[in-house]
């Protein structure tokens, strides 16, 4: 019986690092270059829409750059949320407001937020501000 309950695990470990697949999609340095803001976009299923992970890292430790659509497979630093500021269905559009602070807006009618982390600083020089708008035409 033990067996199987770790079988089932490492079952369910190994699916969950494949499934959602995440594509990278962009990467943007803060206006220093001391940080880089990076964009994965999640494609669930056929049935579902596509949803996006916002990432800060300071510039030493982020990722190697992929080419945009690539696959990136979540383990590691992905899969840790040290550095996630944002994740959701929601479309997001976002910028530098300066060298540690970002604007993220959500064009969407019904906002779909999983998480939103507003400061982050504990692994930075100092501290990232984020700020979340909402807003439809």
């Amino acid at each position: 019986m033990v067996v199987i309950g770790v079988v089932f695990k490492a079952v369910l470990y190994a699916i969950s690092v494949v499934w959602p697949l995440y594509d990278y999609d962009l990467k943007v340095p803060s206006p220093d270059a001391r940080y880089d803001l990076v964009v994965l976009r999640g494609d669930a299923a056929a049935f579902d829409d596509f949803s996006y992970n916002i990432y800060v890292f300071p510039h030493s430790l982020t990722p190697e750059e992929t080419p945009r659509g690539k696959q990136v497979w979540m383990t590691g630093i992905w899969r840790d949320k040290t550095y996630l500021v944002y994740s959701g269905y929601s479309v997001p559009m976002f910028r530098w407001a300066g060298t540690n602070a970002i604007e993220i807006d959500l064009d969407d009618l019904h906002e779909n937020v999983f998480e939103f982390h507003p400061v982050t600083g504990t692994n930075y020089d100092s501290a990232i501000l984020a700020s979340l708008e909402h807003f439809h035409k």
